[in-house]
């Protein structure tokens, strides 16, 4: 019964068909002419490729559509452009950080200015109360100082 078994003959002939494609396979690639012949096959279909990319972009062109180097072109320059931009950021980074620090700077000189003219005008008006005080006394003594000459001027009247 194992010899009526219709997987066994379906193998065998598996086995079979196997071997003669194999074979001929192996006969096909040692064919020199058959080499030959798809050399020249690979040759021409390869010119007639690019005789269709040129002609694709020669329509495109045409046409005015963008072609497949327009695209990789033009994705390359929005790439440069982005890092350029990034660079741009950092730079505008750094100098709104530099603008902040000098206007604290600033701010704080304009700070230490104003306390110093503020001193400088309390100080002014303390001399000036000083000053009037001296003409004030200055004046005393030119008076007292012109007393004195004329009583060394006049013979006193008091002994007679």
């Amino acid at each position: 019964m194992s010899e009526m078994n219709p997987y066994d003959s379906f193998l065998r002939v598996s086995e079979m068909w196997e071997k003669g494609l194999n074979g001929l396979l192996f006969q096909s690639i040692d064919n020199n002419p058959l080499i030959q012949m798809t050399k020249v096959g690979i040759e021409a279909n390869s010119r007639y490729i690019e005789r269709l990319k040129r002609n694709r972009e020669l329509m495109a062109n045409y046409m005015n559509l963008p072609t497949k180097n327009d695209v990789a072109n033009a994705v390359k320059q929005t790439i440069q452009a982005e890092e350029k931009i990034d660079i741009l950021e950092e730079k505008i980074w750094n100098l709104q950080e530099s603008f902040a620090l000098a206007t604290d700077a600033q701010n704080k000189m304009l700070g230490e200015i104003l306390e110093f003219t503020k001193h400088i005008h309390s100080e002014w008006q303390k001399t000036s109360l000083e000053l009037a005080k001296l003409s004030e006394i200055k004046n005393e003594f030119e008076a007292m100082k012109e007393l004195l000459q004329k009583e060394k001027e006049e013979p006193v009247l008091t002994a007679k």
